[in-house]
């Protein structure tokens, strides 16, 4: 085993290797850090809501040892192109990896693994090849945001103004472990396949989410009804300004993770969302306004962009969030 400590990693760094799932905090990991471990994969776990890679390594007493890392979800992976085939049983790697705040012998978090070819393959880091992009026609087709867009909807989400109330709620982790898809800001700033599906009556957006699929219907031309009944992902009515499309969503259902992050939402949060297609029609820029009283002193924002992705289909047998990989994170958070 070869184990280097790296210099800190710069704050910005950080954000782009934000935990994309909230199925656990990431705390338990050291970010400022980094070392590799060096090799043999013994078996790669493609699971949901987090993939995992054991590899065989020899300890600090230099024994021979085991060392699970983890990963993403199977549907963000395929996004930024990990191929899963090249990290069979036997393959010979390096991993670079954050290592566990608890120390030697606990699960650590993969940024990438080299082979032997010297491809690098990514887990938390981004894919480093440049990806061709093509223009849409329109706001429909299939979209994903990059790993540096999902950093950029995390660091936003992280200086939302939180009630003193809403803190103390997101230091429970109420969430954490847990298999259930959270409604937008979150769902929106994964990275993660979505469609978007134009109608005269509806637009119609589906996403892919660790392997459970959700879809909204926004009602165009339409006003909330007065008896709207609260649900997880609320009631949208969308119009258009010009080509861009705004969503009015209200009615959601009291959710613990439902402002991201940990942090509850309450029945009185209401969001805006704008999509725009960029000038050159290769993204869609992506803008939501997220008011709830009750968690947030003032309206929270964010914006992002999203990758146009004809290449993506939507993930098949890849497997729904499973409850014990959710959990397994809590086998190895620091005594």
């Amino acid at each position: 085993m070869k184990c280097l400590t790296a210099t800190p990693i710069l704050a910005a760094t950080a954000l782009l290797c934000a935990p994309a799932s909230a199925h656990h905090s990431q705390s338990m990991f050291d970010t400022s850090q980094e070392i590799l471990i060096e090799g043999t994969v013994a078996r790669f776990d493609w699971v949901n809501p987090h993939m995992y890679l054991i590899v065989e390594t020899k300890g600090p007493d230099g024994q021979p040892a085991l060392v699970e890392g983890e990963g993403l979800g199977i549907t963000q992976a395929l996004v930024d192109g990990l191929d899963r085939e090249a990290l069979k049983a036997g393959t010979r790697v390096v991993m670079r990896v954050n290592p566990n705040r608890g120390g030697w012998g606990k699960q650590v978090r993969i940024l990438d693994v080299t082979t032997e070819d010297g491809e690098i393959h990514p887990f938390y880091n981004a894919n480093r090849r440049t990806r061709t992009l093509t223009p849409a026609e329109s706001l429909e087709g299939h979209w994903a945001p990059s790993r540096a867009a999902l950093g950029a909807g995390f660091g936003a989400m992280a200086r939302w103004p939180v009630t003193p109330e809403g803190r103390a709620a997101q230091a429970q982790l109420i969430a954490d472990g847990l298999c259930f898809v959270e409604p937008v800001p979150f769902l929106a700033v994964l990275d993660e396949l979505r469609t978007i599906e134009i109608g005269e009556d509806e637009v119609v957006m589906r996403f892919d989410n660790t392997g459970d699929h959700v879809m909204r219907t926004i009602h165009m031309s339409s006003e909330h009804p007065a008896d709207v009944q609260p649900s997880r992902h609320g009631h949208s009515v969308g119009r258009w300004e010009g080509d861009t499309l705004v969503v009015d969503t209200i009615a959601y259902e009291p959710n613990p993770s439902g402002n991201g992050g940990n942090v509850p939402s309450s029945p009185r949060k209401h969001t805006v969302e704008r999509l725009t297609l960029t000038e050159d029609r290769l993204r869609l820029r992506y803008e939501i306004t997220v008011e709830d009283p009750v968690y947030l002193t003032a309206p929270g924002t964010l914006a992002q962009q999203w990758d146009h992705r004809p290449d993506l289909e939507f993930s098949q047998n890849v497997g729904a969030c499973d409850p014990e990989v959710a959990a397994r994170y809590r086998d190895h958070v620091p005594e």
